[in-house]
Formats: C-alpha cells, structure tokens, sequence
C-alpha cells in the first residue's frame, strides 16, 4: 500500500504516540520506505517534523530512534506550556481568520460524528485533537510561538496517551476544544486565554501527581 507523505506522517506519529513503536526503537529508513512506498526525502522530511515534536531522536551517520519517555521533562515542559498556549489563545482570538474557523468548526463536527460510530477510530480523534491545536498556533501569526507548541504538543500528548488515556477523558478534550471555538469566534482574547490555560494546566496537575516507577 503506497501511502501519501501526510498519511505517513500520521501513521508513524500514532505509533509513536501509542507505543507501538517504543521508546529508544531504531527506526530504519529502508523499512519504512518500503511500508509506506515513499522515497528518502519525503521519509527525512517526516523525520524532521517529528524531532520538532520531540517524538524521535536523529543523531547524523548513526541513526534515528523514537525518542526516550523523561517524566521530568515532561513536566518542564507542562509548566512552560501552560502560559504559551494562554498566549496562543489570546493572540489568536485577534487575529484568526473566518476560514481557520471553518476549519475548527469542521475538525469538532468530525471528532463528534467519530465519537458515536460504531466503531470508534482511535487514530483519526488524536489527529483530529492534534489538528485543532496546530490551527490555533498558526492563527497565532507568531512563528517562534507555533514552532515551541508543535513540539510540546507532541511531547505532551505521547505522555498524556500512555499514562491518563480513557475514551471518556479523549472525548472530554473534544467538549474543551468547543468552548475554545466559542471563545475565538467571539473575538474574547481573554476568554480564549483562559480557556487554553485550563485546558493545558488540567493536563500538568494530573501528571505533576504521577510518580516514577
């Protein structure tokens, strides 16, 4: 089966996200070539995008590997969160455009006829989370801010899904995501602050209670 660079993409980040592929796993460029029937470079430029995520590892003529589960960094990375997507919000409330909207509107209309099919597809709702949090950053207009968020972003939700996941607190995400979008179509900086703030800090009181093994 010849996959598209996006799907790809989507793939090997679930796997990474959900363990499959797991933590310090060499990932061999000639076998995932082959899998998804890309060449090299749409390969090196998926690789790029998830060491921005901080999901794998590249060190040059040696290899590429899924990057390590650190707890303590982790938490590091909750705490500056925090405030960077409470900024994201606010900024993004002022200068989102009615097309970027559209596009929240439709990830959340999608992620809640999901949420009642029969047989619930895991893979596209954390896509579909992922995607809403990647909209918001790039209506932002700040390049630095967005690049700092898409990699705590795929930091944060590797962890979150190995150690918290429940299809209740998956779905819980979702109704969250929708008082965002209220907030952002009503152009309520501070609201949409808000909301963005309590949504990451959520995430940092559970794993700031979580103690290593």
């Amino acid at each position: 089966m010849k996959f598209t660079k996006e799907k790809a993409y989507q793939d090997l980040r679930y796997k990474i996200i959900t363990q499959e592929l797991v933590p310090g796993e060499l990932l061999k460029e000639k076998e995932l070539m082959e899998h998804y029937g890309i060449g090299r470079t749409p390969l090196r430029e998926i690789f790029i995008e998830l060491q921005r995520e901080g999901l794998i590892r590249r060190v040059p003529r040696a290899g590429t590997w899924v990057a390590p589960m650190d707890l303590d960094y982790v938490k590091q990375v909750a705490e500056v969160r925090v405030a960077l997507e409470g900024l994201a919000g606010e900024l993004a409330a002022e200068r989102i455009t009615e097309e970027e909207l559209a596009l929240l509107g439709t990830i959340l209309e999608k992620a809640k006829a999901d949420q009642t099919a029969d047989d619930i597809n895991y893979q596209e709702l954390v896509q579909y989370e992922a995607r809403f949090h990647r909209i918001v950053y790039a209506a932002t207009g700040n390049k630095k801010l967005e690049e700092l968020l898409l990699e705590y972003l795929g930091i944060g939700t590797r962890l979150w899904y190995y150690l918290v996941f429940t299809e209740e607190q998956l779905f819980r995400l979702f109704d969250e995501q929708q008082l965002m979008l209220e907030a952002l179509k009503k152009r309520d900086g501070k609201l949409a602050r808000g909301h963005m703030e309590q949504h990451t800090r959520a995430y940092f009181n559970h794993i700031n209670g979580i103690r290593k093994p």
